[in-house]
């Protein structure tokens, strides 16, 4: 979901903003892109889209295709409905995500920005579709076997909360399929 919001806000920003005091010639190796600049004019009409029943659908509808395997249809819709609400009704997270794009994409931080537009929206217990979609793709490594997966589920739902694995997946990927690897280690041994 967070890739959604990342390519949503980025191609948005693109349309709207204008880039300030760009240089003539094009920026040289090592140099910084000048920064967007979104005028309060632009942002008035980013937010008006955001905002448009139409540009929400669409949105809703690609997001939630894309979690339904993990999270259900009725929880995708839902978490879906309430990261485009949390987003397109907070002006200063809009603002903080058009003024974080530089104008060659370089420096932006989606993966924090992402989890802060998600975290809320997420359910507070794993849902069933969740186990069923990691158990699944759990059995797509050739050495494992049913209950092998099973058991690195449980010992991930023992570990981690529905945010906290977000939060960690979010902030420190290595660290947390370094974290699933001992898990998985763990109970082949068993």
């Amino acid at each position: 979901m967070s890739r959604i919001l990342t390519i949503l806000f980025l191609a948005v920003s693109f349309c709207f903003a204008q880039t300030a005091s760009q240089p003539s010639s094009p920026a040289k190796a090592g140099q910084k892109a000048p920064a967007l600049s979104v005028s309060p004019e632009e942002m008035m009409l980013l937010v008006a889209l955001l905002q448009s029943p139409l540009f929400q659908d669409n949105f809703v509808q690609s997001c939630a295709a894309q979690s339904a395997e993990w999270l259900g249809t009725a929880q995708a819709d839902k978490s879906c409905r309430c990261a485009f609400d949390l987003v397109s009704k907070n002006p200063d997270l809009i603002g903080k995500i058009a003024g974080a794009v530089s104008a060659d994409g370089a420096g932006v931080d989606f993966e924090k920005l992402g989890f802060d537009m998600v975290e809320p929206c997420l359910p507070k217990e794993f849902p069933p579709e969740a186990d069923k979609a990691f158990v699944k793709e759990c059995l797509k490594q050739s050495d494992v076997d049913k209950g092998t997966c099973e058991c690195v589920l449980k010992s991930i739902k023992g570990a981690y909360t529905v945010r906290s694995l977000m939060k960690a997946a979010f902030d420190n990927r290595k660290m947390l399929e370094t974290d699933i690897t001992l898990k998985t280690a763990q109970c082949l041994s068993k």
